[in-house]
């Protein structure tokens, strides 16, 4: 197999104003806004500016596609964070903003709802995940926040022997990456760098696409001095498996989904994007692509969040999800098929305000059906998760939402609670 490489770390450096020509093109391309050419334009002015824009600080969900569309390699996401990290600072963000914050447990928030409402064997399992005892070998296989909240997806022979150690507290700081919180990234940072150096592995395998991006390509940026050897996606590692057939295909499933693409895939290239639909295709499966879909992605709609304006709002972040919604019901696949535990979160979470029939699988789901084992993850408990995931961020947020009150993020310690002392 091809070794996959993430895009140049440039990529994620600042906007350079010097190359920018005012094409227009970035936010007329974007597939969230396909703002006309006249309008991108004088959009991109006020942002260089630093003056309040009418559409791309409100509605932008950073998905980066539009550093890909730029023909000058301005980086015209890395000027939108720029100004959300000023906007923030200056006037903080709307208090309903604090149950999406990631930063357990400074903040309870939507996933700390739902771990309290997981079942027992569940609970059990991510507490085992939380020891700082030595590892097994020397590779940590680190799930992520979102993979914490459906622990039963790892529970299948195609992980067997991997040594999964990770809690909410030790989350990567993704979202806050994306939202332009530099000061709090540099915080986690610190707090990753300690607990890598108790554990000392040698590898990191990442059960999310997001995650893998973030320790190749984000946090060295911002200060991660622990080196690995090699950081892996589970993607990776699951379709290198195919290939030396280590993982042995029993059933043919013989159907059609289509394919919410991880806002993170395109940072590796298109060798990086086949790979699902490579272990789909080994499958028996058929993926009808959207037009939003590989570079042209959109995000499963967490993003809409990510503004300061926005500030988490729950009916953007629905809207925007709904938006996918009816997308992917226009291929008429059978299914849809997500390979971001996030994304399976927002997904199911909002199903129940979708009112046509869509199945949502993760793809180990599949894959495990492929194999002739029954998803870890039943029916059952997706449906319970989904339904926490809904009123665990419905509930707290809707009240708060006429309110003009702000806050600013708490700084993160290093050493994070014993673990279970929060929650």
């Amino acid at each position: 197999m091809s070794k996959i490489e993430p895009v140049d770390i440039d990529f994620f450096s600042g906007f350079k104003e010097d190359a920018c020509s005012l094409c227009g093109i970035c936010f007329h391309i974007c597939p969230v806004m396909q703002l006309p050419i006249d309008l991108a334009v004088e959009e991109m002015k006020k942002l260089i500016a630093g003056v309040e824009t009418s559409q791309v600080l409100t509605k932008c969900q950073s998905c980066f596609s539009c550093n890909f569309y730029c023909p000058k390699n301005a980086h015209p996401t890395s000027l939108i964070l720029q100004r959300w990290n000023e906007q923030y600072k200056k006037e903080g963000l709307k208090k309903r903003g604090k149950y999406y914050m990631t930063l357990y447990p400074h903040y309870p928030n939507f996933r700390s709802y739902v771990m309290e409402h997981l079942p027992i064997q569940a609970k059990e399992l991510v507490k085992q995940w939380a020891s700082l005892k030595p590892l097994k070998g020397d590779t940590l296989t680190y799930p992520g926040c979102n993979i914490i909240t459906f622990a039963e997806l790892t529970q299948t022979s195609l992980f067997k022997g991997l040594d999964i150690r990770g809690r909410l507290e030790y989350c990567c700081g993704e979202t806050l990456f994306r939202t332009g919180y530099k000061d709090e990234l540099f915080q986690v940072t610190k707090r990753l760098d300690k607990w890598f150096n108790i554990l000392k592995p040698k590898n990191l395998l990442v059960l999310c696409t997001a995650g893998t991006n973030v320790f190749k390509n984000i946090l060295p940026q911002y200060g991660l001095t622990y080196k690995f050897d090699k950081i892996e996606s589970y993607i990776q590692y699951l379709w290198e498996k195919i290939e030396n057939s280590e993982i042995k295909i029993k059933n043919k499933l013989n159907m059609t989904v289509t394919i919410q693409d991880s806002c993170y895939s395109k940072m590796f290239g298109d060798d990086y994007m086949d790979l699902p639909r490579k272990i789909l295709d080994a499958i028996g499966i058929k993926v009808i692509e959207t037009d939003s879909s590989r570079t042209h992605m959109r995000c499963c709609g967490i993003g809409a969040g990510f503004s300061v304006n926005s500030a988490y709002h729950p009916f953007k972040i629905r809207s925007s999800t709904l938006r996918n919604f009816r997308d992917f019901k226009k291929t008429k696949a059978d299914a849809l098929c997500i390979y971001c535990a996030g994304c399976l979160a927002t997904f199911t979470a909002n199903k129940k305000l979708y009112f046509r029939k869509l199945k949502v699988y993760h793809i180990i789901e599949l894959l495990q059906m492929a194999i002739g084992e029954k998803p870890s993850l039943t029916k059952k408990a997706k449906k319970k998760r989904a339904k926490h995931f809904f009123w665990g961020t419905m509930w707290k947020q809707v009240p708060k939402i006429p309110s003009k009150k702000t806050f600013r993020l708490a700084k993160i310690s290093e050493d994070p609670p014993k673990y279970g002392e929060a929650w």
